[in-house]
């Protein structure tokens, strides 16, 4: 092999090696981060457990928590949701 055709043939690599070497180091610190984002994360039953001790809600519920749902249904009957239904059944 000539000197010419390593030098070519190193001057091809070179650049792939580079982007592959940038993809990876790019998905590395993707994963860092969703990987630390999954240890601040609570499971389902802490966060059951913290819904039942929660002040704030208990709060809630003795105001009348039931006046959203009521908002939601209302919201739900209103012209512009009820034009989009009408308009996507066949």
């Amino acid at each position: 092999m000539s000197i010419g055709n390593v030098i070519a043939l190193f001057a091809l690599c070179v650049p792939v090696v580079l982007s592959v070497t940038g993809a990876a180091v790019r998905i590395c610190s993707k994963l860092e981060k969703i990987s630390a984002a999954l240890e601040n994360m609570i499971s389902r039953s802490e966060c059951a457990f913290i819904r039942r001790e929660c002040p704030a809600l208990e709060a809630l519920k003795d105001s009348g928590c039931h006046s959203i749902v009521r908002k939601s249904n209302t919201a739900w009957l209103s012209p512009s949701p009820a034009a989009r239904r009408s308009s996507s059944m066949p």
